[in-house]
């Protein structure tokens, strides 16, 4: 899984690390990662993650974006593919 400096992959892996609940619409080696991910955050960069779940969870993306701007590489987002 490639890592990734962008705000949206960093709010996805926020969003997907195993809490409160991961979108399975991801595949499973991407879940694991953004579990990894966040488990190898310093409190600090966790409390900030946290802060962008809450954000986004309120309804404001853009403080999430920014917050989770901040934060280190994150999994680049891996969607399970569509079949036709």
């Amino acid at each position: 899984m490639s890592p990734s400096d962008d705000p949206h992959d960093k709010l996805k892996a926020c969003l997907n690390h195993g809490w409160p609940d991961p979108d399975e619409d991801f595949s499973p080696d991407y879940l694991a990662a953004c579990k990894r991910w966040f488990e190898a955050l310093s409190p600090r960069a966790r409390n900030t993650a946290v802060a962008a779940i809450a954000a986004y969870g309120r309804g404001d993306e853009i403080a999430a974006l920014e917050l989770a701007g901040v934060l280190p590489q994150a999994p680049r987002v891996a969607l399970i593919p569509v079949d036709e």
